[in-house]
C-alpha cells in the first residue's frame, strides 16, 4: 500500500496503572514486577526489530515511540510537570488507587482531571498525553528515535 512512513509505540508501564496497584495492593510509588518484566522484554524486541526493519526496507522510515521510559518519567518525577498524583486514577472506583472498577456515569470523579497522571485505571489522562504528544513530535531520541515525528513529517 506504498506506506513509507511508520511510527510505532512501545508498551508503556502496565505494572503502574491504578489498575494493577489496586489489585495488587501496592504501596504508593511500587509497580508489579510481572507486568514490568513482560513490559520491558517486548519493547527491548520491537525495539531490534524496528532497527532491522530499518536498516533493511530502504525507502521506508520507522520511528520507535517510546512510551515506557516517558510515562515511567512522568509517573517518577510527576509534580515536576504539575501532577498532584500519579498512583490515583481521576475517574473510577475501587481499591486504594481507584482503580478496579472503570470509569462510567456513576463514577466518582476528581476535582481536578489535570492534576492526575491517569484518567481512569488504565489509561493516561488528557494532561499526560499532552506532554506524551510535545514529546514525541519534537523531543530528542531520549523519546523517539531515531528521529521525532516532525522530522519524520519533512522527510
Amino acid at each position: 500500500m506504498n506506506g513509507r512512513r511508520f511510527v510505532v509505540a512501545n508498551v508503556g508501564p502496565i505494572g503502574c496503572i491504578p489498575y494493577e496497584r489496586s489489585i495488587n495492593q501496592l504501596k504508593e510509588g511500587k509497580c508489579v514486577d510481572l507486568a514490568e518484566n513482560l513490559s520491558t522484554q517486548y519493547n527491548a524486541q520491537l525495539k531490534d526489530l524496528l532497527a532491522e526493519l530499518n536498516d533493511n526496507l530502504h525507502g521506508a522510515t520507522f520511528v520507535l515511540a517510546n512510551v515506557y521510559d516517558l510515562v515511567s518519567e512522568i509517573i517518577t518525577n510527576y509534580a515536576k510537570y504539575g501532577f498532584r498524583t500519579a498512583s490515583t486514577a481521576c475517574c473510577g472506583d475501587g481499591g486504594e488507587y481507584a482503580g478496579i472498577i472503570p470509569c462510567g456515569p456513576i463514577s466518582t470523579l476528581c476535582s481536578d482531571r489535570y492534576k492526575h497522571v491517569f484518567w481512569d485505571p488504565n489509561h493516561p489522562s488528557e494532561a499526560t498525553n499532552i506532554i506524551l504528544a510535545k514529546q514525541l513530535v519534537d523531543g530528542d531520541n531520549t523519546y523517539v528515535s531515531p528521529i521525532n515525528l516532525r522530522q519524520l513529517r519533512d522527510l
